[in-house]
């Protein structure tokens, strides 16, 4: 009789259910992210974006921010905007370079006016908000135009994640002034879109829109002009269609670039003044480079970083390492034809920023938001095809590179918290620029530190002896310190420098006049009126002296003169009613005592003054 064998406990290969549940609830995550992959990627970018660049949203209008969009009087309506930026163009001027030219930007105008219209002018976070919204659009485009181009989705997803952490790209997001390049990358982005469409498609209303969007990033930014060598590009990498529909294409993008530029000569929007640098080109395209991939000090200013335009072997050898790096583009277009792309989209978008085209700016980071996306996509396709033994070796580089990234943006971002800190950091990579210097000391002198900004100022004069705003500056802080004799000396050189600064002169006059010299003074009032008629600040000025003078029927003439000029100006009805009061003819001051409260209501000095008055004031 055979035994029977012993009953072995059956060993489960199942797994916990709670194990299970968690395994299932992932494999339906990732086939969700398979079906829907755009919207993933759409989702982990606007996550990625917002943990860069949060603090963004606390920092507030600084350098260009001020004159363009805080105090800018042609956007307080969309009437004024239009009148002003849809027919006129917008000069530039630098004091470094030569004439900066014009400009023509209507819908990068356009944008400011929403946003004033959107959240107000004291909302500066909506301002930063419409610039982070952009920055993250242009991620999510620049992944669907990798995708439609058949560049598979890990390198699209991670070449466009890389791209919108790059540090060097903090100036053109977190400044708000910026905001023309990060638009006409929009426009640029969705034309190349168009374009892919149109080879597959082959649909008419695909051009029109080709040809709109080309318009709208022109009319954002002059790199605008870039779309159609980038559908070239396009063109020569998909290979896809007929001869017939690249012609077409291209012809519609041609067309396009002609009548921009035809808009832009009839509006008077025509280029700087100034020598095209091309010694150079080779030493500042790989300065840009190094930007990129060793971001290590930025800076807001950079018009002390462009290299001499001289002849020289660094100025060969550069030039020679460029003409090398465009035929390694060339020559990738087989075996790596992704990196071949990114190299040469850096080429065509970084160029006519090198000396090519006359900036007056000299150079900027700013410059560099564009030409970035190329240089991700070829550092992240290479790390694709590299050998097996050192594909681990490659990624772990790729992995520490984007890890100090992170932290640089961090650290960047935060220099924007204020504009004293953000000059401060940006003179650790341009210590010679006197801009900054100047900004710094501007920035100094709003927050109290008077000592602090005049020895900003004077590192601005020292670095260029003919500054003279300044010598001015230096003149205002030296008054506001009641130290009006030190003042006229800083007036005097910066006038010297400058003569026909209106504002400095009426400054030296009423510095001149508290050390008593008022014959003088006098004269620098009516030398003032003289340069600038149509203003009021020197009329009220020389009003108030004859007042002390007891010159009271010229006072009289001065201020009502400067109402006249500036019927809004409220300071100038305040002062005709004070000398009114002044004689006894209190009821004469009163009607300009009214005028003030209606331009500058409840004002605290104009009511204590009323209450002095011995007429009653009629109830309204």
């Amino acid at each position: 009789m055979k035994k029977k064998a012993p009953k072995r406990a059956a060993v489960s290969t199942s797994v916990p259910s709670g194990t299970a549940t968690i395994q299932a609830r992932a494999e339906a995550l990732l086939q969700c992210c398979g079906c829907h992959t755009s919207l993933c990627f759409a989702v982990a970018a606007a996550v990625w974006v917002l943990a860069l660049y949060w603090k963004a949203f606390k920092a507030p209008f600084v350098y260009d921010d001020l004159e363009q969009i805080l105090n800018n009087p042609a956007l307080v309506s969309w009437r004024l905007t239009i009148a002003r930026f849809f027919f006129l163009p917008v000069a530039f001027t630098s004091d470094f370079l030569g004439g900066g030219g014009f400009t023509y930007r209507p819908l990068y105008w356009v944008t400011f006016e929403l946003d004033r219209q959107l959240w107000g002018i004291n909302s500066v976070s909506g301002f930063h908000l419409t610039n982070l919204l952009l920055h993250w659009v242009n991620g999510v485009l620049l992944f669907q135009l990798l995708r439609r181009v058949n560049v598979s989705t890990r390198t699209a997803a991670i070449a466009a994640i890389l791209w919108l952490g790059l540090p060097i790209n903090t100036e053109a997001v977190v400044w708000i002034s910026a905001r023309a390049y990060l638009l006409s990358s929009f426009f640029l982005l969705l034309g190349l879109l168009c374009a892919t469409s149109y080879l597959r498609r082959e649909k008419h209303i695909t051009l029109v829109c080709y040809f709109l969007l080309s318009m709208g990033a022109i009319f954002s930014h002059e790199e605008g002009f870039l779309l159609f060598p980038l559908t070239l590009l396009l063109i020569y990498g998909t290979r896809r269609g007929s001869r017939k529909l690249w012609i077409k294409l291209a012809s519609v993008g041609l067309t396009a670039d002609l009548v921009c530029g035809y808009v832009k000569y009839w509006i008077g929007a025509h280029g700087g003044e100034g020598s095209r640098s091309l010694w150079s080109v080779g030493t500042v395209f790989w300065k840009y480079l190094g930007w990129v991939l060793a971001p290590v000090h930025m800076s807001v200013e950079r018009s002390t970083s462009l290299p001499p335009n001289t002849f020289s072997i660094a100025a060969i050898a550069a030039w020679v390492g460029l003409l090398a790096l465009i035929g390694t583009a060339f020559l990738l277009r087989r075996k790596a034809p992704i990196a071949g792309t990114g190299i040469a989209w850096v080429c065509i978008t970084l160029l006519p920023f090198c000396g090519f085209v006359f900036i007056y700016q000299g150079m900027g980071e700013r410059f560099l938001y564009l030409a970035s996306m190329g240089l991700t996509l070829a550092l992240v396709s290479l790390t694709e095809i590299n050998r097996k033994q050192w594909k681990g070796i490659v990624l772990g580089g790729l992995f520490l590179w984007t890890a100090w990234g992170v932290w640089r943006v961090r650290a960047r971002v935060a220099d924007w918290d204020s504009p004293v800190s953000l000059y401060q950091s940006s003179l650790e990579a341009t210590p010679r620029s006197s801009v900054l210097w100047y900004n710094l000391g501007f920035s100094l002198r709003e927050r109290g530190d008077l000592d602090k900004a005049i020895e900003s100022y004077r590192e601005a004069a020292r670095l260029r002896p003919k500054y003279q705003r300044a010598f001015a500056s230096i003149g205002e802080i030296y008054v506001q310190q009641d130290r009006p004799a030190a003042a006229i000396k800083e007036y005097e050189h910066a006038l010297q420098l400058q003569s026909s600064d209106t504002k400095t002169v009426v400054n030296y006059a009423v510095a001149l006049e508290a050390v008593g010299k008022n014959q003088l003074a006098e004269e620098q009032f009516k030398r003032a009126i003289r340069q600038l008629p149509n203003q009021s600040a020197a009329y009220i000025d020389l009003g108030n002296l004859y007042v002390q003078e007891d010159r009271e029927d010229e006072a009289i003439q001065c201020f009502q003169k400067a109402i006249d000029n500036n019927p809004d100006d409220p300071l100038s009805y305040f002062d005709m009613g004070v000398l009114f009061q002044r004689k006894g003819q209190d009821d004469l001051a009163l009607p300009f005592y009214k005028k003030v409260l209606r331009l500058k209501p409840d004002d605290p000095e104009t009511l204590l003054y009323m209450s002095q008055l011995h007429v009653q004031p009629e109830s309204n």
